[in-house]
C-alpha cells in the first residue's frame, strides 16, 4: 500500500472473512474498496470500523498526501497515467542491473563463499565416505544427487537410504546393478537409473523399491514406441533434450502413445506436405510433457508436447526445418569449443568446480567463458555455478549470471 502500487490488473477490492462475534462457526464477508488516489490512514480507518476496532489512535495520525513519482529520467509520471507505476519498476531493476557489477559483487561476496564452503569440508568428506560405502554394500553403479538442494539435504537422504537397508536388506537387492538417483521424482528414468523423491518418507521408497519391475516392464517397450512415432514421422529420430531434467519411463510411454495417435488421426485425412523430404533421419524430435513448449531447441532438436495436434505439429516441422538445421550445425561445433573454454577456465583460475543451469545454452556460455578467462578475476577454490543471478549458496557455491558485467 505504501508504494501506492494499486495498478490497472490490480484486485480494486480487499476482501476477508471476519469470525461472527455471536457465533464462532460463522464468518463473514468483509469488502473494502480501493482506488488509485486513496491514503493508509483512510484503508486502515475502514479495516478497524469493519472489523468494531477502535479507531481513535489512527484518527490522530496525519494523512499523508500522495506524492508524484518522479521517474529517472526527470519525467513527472501523475497517479492517473496506467504506466507510472510499470515505468518505475522498470528504472529500479535497470538502476540495480547496473550498479551489480561481477567485479564489485565478488568482492563483496567472495568471502562469503570461501567461509561456508570452508564450514562444510568435514561436512563433504563425510557425504562422499558414505556415498561410496553404501554404493558397495548395496552393489549400485553408482549413486548420484540431482535435486539442487545442499550437501546437508544429501546427506540426509544417504543416511534414510541407509536405514531403510538396515531394515530391508532382502528388499534393496533390487537395486543391485542400477545407478541410484536422488531426485525431484520417483520412478525409473529414461536411462534406468532408480530416482528417488528426496521429499519421500521411507515407507514410500520402500514401497516403490519393491515394484520396480513394473517400471522396468515399460522401459523394455521404449524403443518400441519411439520406432511407432519415428515411422509416421519419416524416420525422424525419436530423441532426448541434451539439457533436462530426469523423466520417468512411465510417463513417457504414455506421451509417446499420444503424439503417435495424433499423427495417425492427421495422416487418416491429409498427405505429408510436398516440401518434406523422403526422410527426416537428419532431425531430432523430443517428445515432453502435456504442457510444454512447442519449439527448436538451442541445439536444433524440435520440442514438442504430447497433447500437440497432428496438424499443428505438421506445419511447425514444416516451417522450421531450416533453423533447426542450422542450430544443429552450430552445436556440433559449439560444444567442442564450450568444453575447451571450461577446462581452460578451470586451469587459468584455478576454479574447485564450474558448472551451469541447463537454461544457458552453448551460445552463451561460451560468452560467458571467454570473458571469464579474458577478466582474470579471482576464482581460487571456488565453486562456480553460471546462471542467470548473483547468489551465494548455503554450501558457499557461487552463482554468477552468464551475461554478467566486469564494471
Amino acid at each position: 500500500m505504501q508504494s501506492h502500487r494499486i495498478q490497472t490488473s490490480s484486485p480494486r477490492t480487499l476482501s476477508f472473512y471476519l469470525r461472527d462475534s455471536n457465533r464462532k462457526d460463522k464468518f463473514k464477508l468483509v469488502r473494502i474498496h480501493l482506488d488509485q488516489t486513496f491514503d493508509v490512514k483512510t484503508i486502515i480507518k475502514k479495516i478497524l470500523e469493519s472489523c468494531g476496532l477502535s479507531t481513535d489512535y489512527v484518527n490522530k495520525m496525519k494523512s499523508a498526501p500522495l506524492k508524484k513519482p518522479l521517474s529517472s529520467t526527470g519525467e513527472t509520471f501523475h497517479g492517473a497515467s496506467p504506466f507510472s507505476d510499470e515505468y518505475e519498476i522498470f528504472q529500479r531493476i535497470k538502476k540495480t542491473r547496473q550498479e551489480k557489477t561481477l567485479k564489485l559483487w565478488l568482492q563483496a561476496n567472495l568471502h562469503i563463499a570461501h567461509e561456508r564452503s570452508d564450514a562444510l569440508e568435514d561436512l563433504r568428506e563425510d557425504v562422499e565416505k558414505l556415498e561410496k560405502s553404501l554404493a558397495k554394500r548395496l552393489k549400485l553403479k553408482s549413486i548420484q544427487y540431482d535435486c539442487g538442494w545442499n550437501v546437508e539435504h544429501y546427506r540426509g537422504c544417504l543416511k534414510s537410504l541407509e536405514r531403510l537397508a538396515n531394515m530391508h536388506e532382502k528388499d534393496m537387492k533390487q537395486l543391485e546393478g542400477r545407478t541410484l538417483v536422488f531426485a525431484a521424482i520417483s520412478g525409473v528414468s529414461l536411462e534406468g537409473h532408480v530416482m528417488l523423491f528426496t521429499g519421500d518418507v521411507q515407507r514410500n521408497w520402500l514401497d516403490f523399491i519393491k515394484n520396480i519391475s513394473k517400471q522396468d516392464d515399460y522401459l523394455k517397450l521404449i524403443p518400441s514406441y519411439e520406432l511407432a512415432l519415428s515411422q509416421v514421422l519419416r524416420e525422424i529420430r525419436i530423441a532426448r533434450r541434451k539439457f533436462m531434467p530426469k523423466a520417468q519411463v512411465v510417463h513417457y510411454a504414455s506421451q509417446l502413445t499420444k503424439v503417435t495417435t495424433s499423427m495417425l488421426d492427421y495422416l487418416t485425412f491429409h498427405k505429408y506436405p510436398k516440401s518434406w523430404p523422403d526422410s527426416l533421419k537428419d532431425f531430432e524430435i523430443v517428445i515432453e510433457s502435456e504442457a510444454g513448449p512447442l519449439m527448436v531447441s538451442p541445439t536444433g532438436q524440435f520440442i514438442a508436447p504430447s497433447l500437440c495436434p497432428g496438424s499443428i505439429l505438421v506445419d511447425f516441422l514444416t516451417n522450421h526445418m531450416d533453423e533447426a538445421t542450422q542450430k544443429m550445425e552450430e552445436y556440433k561445433t559449439n560444444k567442442y569449443i564450450e568444453r575447451e573454454l571450461h577446462q581452460q577456465c578451470i586451469t587459468e583460475l584455478q576454479i574447485k568446480t564450474l558448472t551451469k543451469d541447463d537454461s544457458v545454452d552453448p551460445n552463451k556460455m561460451i560468452e560467458c567463458l571467454k570473458n571469464l578467462i579474458k577478466a582474470q578475476l579471482e576464482f581460487k577454490n571456488v565453486i562456480l555455478h553460471i546462471t542467470h543471478y548473483y547468489s551465494v549458496l548455503s554450501d558457499g557455491t557461487v552463482c554468477i549470471p552468464w551475461d554478467w558485467t566486469l564494471e
